[in-house]
């Protein structure tokens, strides 16, 4: 009705909250709030492209490794001399979680694992004065330890190789060595270049028996000749008038002729060393090589530093292998096998057109369900706002881009717009009343603005409520998925503030007067429908209220089928097999085994090329036996990722040893977060390492034969047979021979005496003392190995050894001071039951007495995330609560709305089971963000109810009325949701990590939709009528 403008204007006072107090200074400065959020606008897309990119967010957890190598020393005497030590010093530093030890021949390495929140600095100081305390007391000759990160695996980021069938291997090496690994150790964030195959250049001095025997020259004469030439020495300083002149000793022998010419002590006077040695370069010994479709070449593995962009340096890599290709030698060619950052790249992009995808569907669902463009465009203009704002809180946290913030902002996409669209729904609402009233419009607008203000509110801190535990997560899941609640809540705050800031200002500048957001005509035949089944809803609300709680019911029982795994499956369009034969082995019947390996895995139609390293690199984090090999796989580009698969397992199947299939980077993952790459492995301590060796066969039958269980391989290998050179006591006591000289003359006699070693520029050449050894050196032959002692007089070995045949540790491995072995077991489906299944069988085994029995790998950093997840869910239902309590001041509707989630929660498990995934981190995420949804979306209809009472609608009626007021905006909420959610749900490239997660939502959604449609207003009609209404809404 129009008002009588001859009747004296009554001025009624109007409170005046603090809100309203705020939209009443803001909107008079909208000017301002328009300037501020362009230029919020520009330094969100600023920030957005300049963010530092990656595949996952950084793993590195604060476990250090500590490499001791001590050449010609067996695994027994470095166990003793060199691993108990260390692991005794390291062992009682504050903040240790596990020591582990593995002993191999020449090399120990320890890993220290530090509890998740220690400092990675303040651990590595620690080691290191720990360190200095022991390195004293080890055997003479062991090198210096070298401390690295454990986790460095996760940071491998490119395979090269340089290849030249025809080309000399020691030419392949010394051009990797001199030219190739310094230029690219030079790249921006590279940490080192690990170098394996080819064959190393060496300084062979063969030591020809007879004129040994002859001139007495004995084998520390030689190395004591060689050590004094191995620099030129500085001489002081020649001045000359008014200059200064440098002065040296030219004593360094570099070429194999200066060598000849070095003088040693021999028994009959001074010989040259070219008098009773043969001098000449030669391969070193090695103890690892690489092939590449079947051709031996030299590998380069580049591993990034931590801290640096993945992108960034594999493009600085790129750029620095094209500059070498242009200067390679004729025949040689430079091929990158296996790029990290391409994968990046392309998991990277898959997300972001997931982000933008589930954008378009949202501004879709907005414009089709607002049934007005400009006022969905009002509402749209939040979501490029917060979605690149989100990026300077992340800059300034310390996050990149990567998959889980990439795809936390997907997940907010749909979630980010509710706020806004409650906002523009009533300013248009209002404006739509107001429009025949004489009140000043900005006058209506901040009313209206101050009205929805307290549900938004408590709407969104709903949402953060549940991700904001995520962020105080440890261990490898905290560092995966504290970044996408990061993204979840940076976003979500900005569009809180964009609501009560931008998008009433944007309302009052461009609705026009008299708009409305009239319903679209399928929303009010929606509404027809809805009508009905609401109040048959109502009037049977016993059997709406069993129907409800009955669907919960097998959802339980499925929550149990489901299984449980770590991390779902990444897509890498490659496969790593880790191969191991037998421990006895030597480095070319490793290769000839894996030869068949390699040519029937390229044989597969679909494989582009077969990558392998067998053995280990002079410098790595992997000290691996030389009996292990690395196989990389690689996909030709359209493949049947499937197939492929399928025949890869065949493959390593048929083989007479045992292989073990994943991927490279699930396979770096795994290791860095268990220290090893078994989904299960089953930890035996004993002293006694044969009594439980002996066990194995049984034990590997018995748990092969579980359900889930793919293979079970024993992760330390059998001991290989040695010869022992046992000391004849009496004939070293009569004719003088120390003992070590007997030693360091088998070594010279066996792998060479390692002498010092001289620099070709950065090309490292060993000087290798050595007997001849054609290949077929025996204990027979070895008995004939001159010993010549200090006073020229020479013996046969044989006067003062005996050898016996025993048999070695190759391998030993110890964890918490003890002892241990373990089986690796690859799971397929559900690991944590498989882990239960294991469990009880290893309870109904008799094991070798003073047994025990552990389980490790992926399934203790599952268990520690659910036991950290469930934590965090406790942690998000308390705040939830609270916060509902706070919006609804009754315990009874607090619980009304909780009622929601056992049927979101119903319709998320029953997805999660149609779609053939486990509980794993992702989904679990999944489950707590639809928490947060589907209490918004029932706390909204109950508080509309609620305000409706206030203003004397009785109870019943205000019920259906805010029922049916629900519909649209639910739709919207739930359809920008699921649709934002859509690329997800099906795997855009790259958001396999989210997939699970998009899937729990969208089906939890689905049915929380349903129930708070349906369902919920019969449990709020059952407890929240006030006393005395009927049915009908009558006292």
């Amino acid at each position: 009705m129009a008002t009588d403008p001859n009747l004296p204007a009554v001025h009624v006072p109007e409170h005046r909250t603090p809100i309203r107090r705020w939209f009443d200074w803001l909107l008079p400065r909208r000017g301002w709030v328009f300037a501020l959020s362009i230029l919020w606008g520009l330094a969100g897309v600023f920030t957005f492209l300049g963010l530092k990119r990656d595949l996952f967010p950084d793993m590195s957890l604060p476990v250090l490794s500590v490499l001791i190598q001590s050449p010609g020393r067996a695994t027994p005497e470095l166990e003793l001399s060199v691993a108990q030590p260390t692991e005794q010093a390291l062992g009682g530093m504050p903040g240790v979680r596990r020591v582990n030890a593995v002993v191999l021949p020449e090399l120990v390495q320890v890993v220290v694992t530090f509890e998740g929140d220690t400092d990675p600095w303040r651990a590595r100081q620690l080691v290191a004065e720990r360190l200095s305390g022991v390195v004293g007391a080890f055997p003479a000759g062991t090198r210096p330890p070298l401390m690295t990160s454990a986790s460095g695996r996760l940071q491998e980021l490119m395979e090269i190789v340089l290849e030249g069938e025809k080309v000399d291997p020691m030419r392949l090496r010394d051009h990797t060595d001199q030219v190739l690994a310094p230029r690219l150790q030079a790249v921006p964030g590279v940490a080192r270049v690990e170098r394996l195959g080819g064959q190393e250049r060496s300084l062979q001095i063969t030591l020809i028996p007879e004129k040994v025997r002859f001139l007495g020259v004995g084998l520390d004469r030689v190395m004591t000749a060689l050590e004094q030439s191995n620099q030129d020495l500085a001489a002081g300083v020649l001045e000359i008038q008014d200059k200064g002149w440098f002065m040296t000793v030219g004593n360094l022998a570099a070429t194999p002729e200066e060598v000849r010419q070095l003088p040693v002590q021999a028994a009959k006077g001074i010989v040259t060393l070219g008098e009773v040695a043969e001098i000449r370069e030669a391969p070193a010994f090695r103890r690892g090589l690489a092939r590449h479709d079947g051709h031996e070449d030299v590998s380069l593995r580049i591993v990034k530093q931590p801290t640096a962009a993945t992108l960034d340096v594999a493009e600085g890599v790129r750029g620095a292998v094209a500059e070498l290709r242009k200067g390679l030698p004729e025949g040689m060619r430079l091929e990158t096998i296996y790029d990290q950052g391409r994968l990046v790249t392309g998991a990277l992009d898959g997300v972001t057109l997931a982000l933008l995808v589930g954008g378009v569907f949202v501004a879709l669902v907005l414009v089709l369900l607002l049934g007005n463009a400009r006022g969905a465009t009002l509402v749209l203009a939040v979501l490029p706002l917060a979605t690149f704002g989100a990026a300077i809180p992340l800059h300034f946290s310390g996050l990149g881009l990567n998959a889980m913030t990439l795809g936390g902002l997907a997940i907010s996409v749909g979630l980010l717009v509710d706020a806004s669209v409650i906002m523009v729904e009533n300013l248009a609402h209002r404006l739509h009343e107001h429009r025949e009233r004489v009140e000043p419009r900005r006058v209506a607008l901040t009313r209206a603005a101050a009205e929805v203000s307290a549900p938004i509110l408590i709407a969104v801190l709903v949402i953060l409520a549940v991700f904001i535990p995520l962020l105080s997560m440890g261990g490898i899941a905290g560092k995966l998925y504290a970044p996408l609640a990061m993204a979840v809540a940076s976003a979500m705050t900005i569009s809180l503030v964009l609501t009560f800031t931008l998008v009433p200002a944007l309302v009052e500048r461009f609705l026009p007067p008299g708009s409305s957001l009239e319903e679209p005509r399928f929303v009010t035949a929606l509404k027809g429908i809805y009508r009905p089944a609401l109040e048959w809803a109502l009037r049977h609300g016993p059997t709406v209220r069993v129907a409800a709680l009955a669907l919960t019911v097998p959802s339980i029982w499925l929550a149990f089928r489901l299984g449980t795994n770590f991390l779902p499956t990444l897509d890498e369009r490659a496969f790593m097999l880790l191969s191991k034969v037998p421990a006895e082995s030597s480095l070319e019947a490793v290769d000839q085994a894996n030869v068949h390996l390699d040519a029937r895995l390229k044989a597969i139609p679909g494989v582009q090329s077969v990558y392998r390293r067998s053995g280990r690199a002079e410098v790595t984090e992997d000290p691996c036996p030389i009996t292990d090999s690395e196989v990389m796989v690689i996909l030709a580009p359209g493949a049947d990722e499937r197939g492929v698969a399928r025949e890869v397992l065949e493959a390593a199947e048929a083989m007479p040893f045992p292989v073990e299939v994943n991927t490279p980077m699930q396979e770096r993952i795994a290791e860095g977060i268990g220290g090893t790459p078994a989904d299960i492995q089953v930890k035996l301590f004993n002293r006694d390492l044969e009594a439980v060796r002996g066990a194995i066969p049984a034990l590997r039958e018995r748990l092969s034969g579980l359900e889930g269980v793919r293979s079970v391989t024993a992760d330390t290998p059998d001991p290989m047979p040695r010869w022992r050179a046992v000391l004849d006591e009496e004939a070293l006591r009569r004719l003088g021979v120390p003992r070590t000289l007997v030693a360091r003359t088998l070594q010279a006699a066996l792998q060479g005496l390692e002498s010092e070693v001289r620099f070709d520029g950065p090309q490292r050449i060993e000087r290798v003392v050595r007997f001849p050894n054609d290949g077929r050196v025996s204990p027979e032959t070895l008995k004939d190995t001159p010993l010549v002692l200090e006073d020229g007089r020479a013996l046969n070995l044989g006067q003062v050894v005996r050898f016996a045949e025993a048999s070695t540790p190759t391998l030993v491995r110890r964890e918490s001071a003890q002892r241990r072995i373990g089986l690796n077991i690859r799971t397929s489906g559900d690991l944590g039951g498989t882990a239960r299944r294991i469990e009880k069988a290893m309870a109904g085994l008799r094991l070798p007495e003073g047994t025990s029995v552990q389980l490790g790998g992926k399934i203790e950093e599952a268990r520690e995330t659910q036991r950290r997840l469930g934590l965090a869910i406790a942690a998000a239902l308390s705040l939830v609560m609270g916060l509902l309590y706070l919006a609804l001041k009754r315990w009874k509707e607090v619980f009304v709305v909780v009622a929601t989630l056992p049927d979101a929660f119903a319709g998320a498990l029953f997805a999660l089971w149609l779609a053939g995934e486990t509980w794993n981190i992702s989904s679990i995420v999944g489950m707590i963000g639809l928490f947060g949804v589907a209490v918004q979306n029932s706390l909204v209809l109950i508080t509309q109810a609620k305000d409706l009472m206030a203003k004397g609608v009785p109870f019943q009626e205000a019920l259906r009325e805010a029922s049916l007021g629900r519909v649209r905006p639910k739709l919207m909420t739930a359809g920008a949701a699921i649709l934002g959610l859509m690329p997800m749900l099906f795997g855009f490239g790259g958001s396999e990590l989210e997939r699970p997660l998009a899937i729990a939502m969208v089906g939890g959604l689905v049915t929380s939709t349903l129930f708070t449609l349906l369902a919920l207003p019969s449990f709020y009609a059952w407890v929240g009528r006030p006393k005395g209404e009927g049915v009908g809404g009558q006292r």
